[in-house]
């Protein structure tokens, strides 16, 4: 573990250079709004600092200068509190949330059988890699923790793997590393997933650096070892009234968007995996892993601690499609109702605001399904959710 190889490495422009489909970065109102923030007590201060010190330098000689000093002084403080205080509001208001969130999706990236560890942060005092609202802390855990204004956008996974300095497409997959010496190449916990480095000879080729430091680049069509591999993303969801959860393959990861959830689990948990093609991953997050009934023991939870092993996975059929591709779709509505006809007894389609993602062009049944069930979470109880079925949604379109 933390094995780095005896190479050269491959130097490149860009590390995400010639994927396709990359997450594209939208207006970012509440970057916008704190960079506002930051300006209007950068100003403020300085404002105050030279006022009060012109107040101490001209109380005894010019005395008629304390009264317009003074209401200068006050305006600085309360235009700056109010300006502060309106753009909370207005960026509260406008936000899909409603106010501010935190939450959790749990990650882990494998190639070839090896556990990647995802860069860990570098800068002055800096515990995480990413920005303030999305970002990860060497824990293996996506952190949302801020405003969602556009939560197709803020929430998902392509706009992470972009803020910590990587990508995810459909055919590809770029993974930022810690540089050669400043950290390890694997991780270096094993859990129930097993060593994390056993085919480390198998990545040496994908190891490239651009001016932002190492990455690992996988794309599609590359092999491990004799084998032929692709990109793909497993997403393991929880229904937290059965205590129960399943795992789904991701047709287009990018726009997958986190569920709203603090804790992991019921919060997701995300592989990234560059393999054989597979319609099930045989990784797990850790968390996962120690809450599950039947793996909790190899995960390393002990005999006297094993009442927090309440979850159990749902295994499903592997020759069943879990997702459609619907690319021959004019547009969205004709998905929209196809899942509408096979969810009409729920009839909890009628709640679902349809122009936040008419914008969602050549999606499958299944994402869109869930897309639709986080729009809805906060609307109906865990029960009417359920009713909603994206499994046999899924399976009823594809037949």
């Amino acid at each position: 573990m933390g094995t780095f190889f005896d190479i050269a490495l491959t130097k490149i422009a860009s590390a995400t250079d010639g994927l396709s489909g990359l997450y594209e970065p939208t207006a970012d109102l509440e970057s916008d709004i704190s960079k506002l923030a930051i300006r209007t007590v950068s100003i403020a201060a300085f404002s105050l600092v030279v006022l009060i010190v012109i107040a101490a330098l001209t109380s005894e000689r010019i005395p008629s200068l304390k009264a317009p000093l003074f209401i200068l002084i006050a305006i600085t403080m309360g235009g700056s509190t109010l300006l502060l205080s309106g753009t909370t509001v207005y960026l509260n208001v406008k936000a899909d949330s409603g106010g501010p969130v935190h939450w959790h999706a749990d990650i882990e990236y494998w190639a070839c059988g090896n556990q990647l560890e995802l860069r860990d942060p570098t800068g002055f005092l800096s515990n995480k890699i990413g920005t303030a609202t999305l970002h990860e802390h060497d824990d293996r855990r996506i952190h949302l923790e801020g405003v969602v204004v556009d939560g197709e956008h803020d929430a998902s996974l392509g706009k992470f793997m972009h803020v910590i300095g990587g990508g995810i497409t459909r055919e590809g997959l770029v993974v930022p590393l810690n540089d050669e010496g400043v950290g390890p190449t694997f991780e270096n916990d094993v859990d129930g997933d097993g060593p994390s480095d056993s085919h480390a000879e198998l990545i040496k080729n994908n190891l490239v650096e651009d001016q932002n430091g190492r990455f690992a680049r996988f794309l599609s069509g590359q092999s491990c070892g004799d084998q032929e591999a692709e990109v793909q993303v497993f997403v393991y969801s929880v229904d937290e009234a059965s205590k129960t959860y399943e795992q789904f393959k991701l047709r287009d990861p990018a726009k997958y968007v986190i569920a709203d959830d603090p804790n992991v689990p019921p919060g997701d948990c995300v592989i990234f995996e560059f393999d054989a093609p597979k319609e099930k991953t045989d990784k797990l997050c850790e968390q996962f892993g120690v809450r599950d009934k039947e793996r909790c023991e190899a995960y390393g939870v002990e005999a006297s601690k094993r009442s927090i092993c309440e979850y159990t996975q749902i295994n499903y059929k592997s020759d069943v499609e879990y997702t459609t591709d619907n690319k021959d779709a004019e547009n969205i509505t004709e998905t929209l109702e196809e899942i509408r006809q096979n969810s009409a007894e729920t009839g909890l389609l009628d709640d679902v605001d349809i122009e936040a993602i008419e914008s969602v062009q050549d999606e499958d049944i299944f994402t869109l399904c869930l897309t639709i069930r986080q729009q809805l979470a906060s609307k109906v109880s865990e029960e009417e959710l359920a009713l909603l079925d994206c499994n046999q949604i899924a399976i009823a379109g594809d037949e």
